[in-house]
């Protein structure tokens, strides 16, 4: 596995955004909706920059899923408790871990849209892929624009792997053919 994002680095630019953030919504209370799992760790730290900033907000969580192994499967799983009427009239900042082909985004705006009826609806992301076909939605709050490579760490996993390393790392092959049962042999 290679590194490609120090957990420093991260840290250092949740602040950024979370400076954007703070400038847009002065005044405001917006609903900060993580995308669980994998945002948790930068949702975290998005918060805390937040606070620093005297920003009010409330907290909401969400679990989706449209991956399998290594391979985005087109289709989004959500579960979770998210009470939509919850987000009703509120301006809302869904945060995300990443953005590739935006097929989870574009299953979920519609229907946060249809069901939740808020008053705004953004998206903060940590990572974007870039891609040689554009995804399906965009974020206003980006932290960061890596290359079409597939990444672990800082709460992203492999088949629910990895989410424990600090920092961003690109996968090999020896972390796709890791066997996590054989340790318990």
């Amino acid at each position: 596995s290679r590194l490609l994002i120090k957990r420093e680095e991260i840290i250092e630019r949740a602040t950024a955004l979370a400076k954007a953030i703070h400038n847009d919504y002065k005044g405001k209370r917006p609903v900060l909706l993580c995308v669980l799992k994998g945002a948790a760790s930068f949702y975290l730290h998005l918060l805390e920059a937040l606070q620093d900033l005297r920003q009010g907000f409330y907290t909401e969580f969400l679990r989706l899923s449209s991956y399998e192994g290594a391979e985005t499967s087109g289709t989004v799983k959500a579960r979770g408790g998210l009470h939509y009427q919850d987000l009703t009239g509120k301006d809302v900042l869904i945060v995300e871990d990443i953005i590739d082909t935006g097929t989870t985004l574009s299953h979920l705006l519609p229907v946060l849209k249809r069901e939740a009826n808020p008053k705004s609806v953004e998206v903060c992301t940590l990572l974007t892929k870039r891609l040689q076909t554009p995804a399906k939605c965009e974020a206003k709050y980006v932290g960061f624009s890596i290359p079409n490579q597939f990444v672990i760490g800082y709460g992203l996993d492999y088949n629910e792997l990895y989410r424990d390393l600090k920092d961003i790392w690109v996968i090999s092959q020896k972390g796709i053919d890791f066997d996590p049962h054989r340790l318990h042999g």
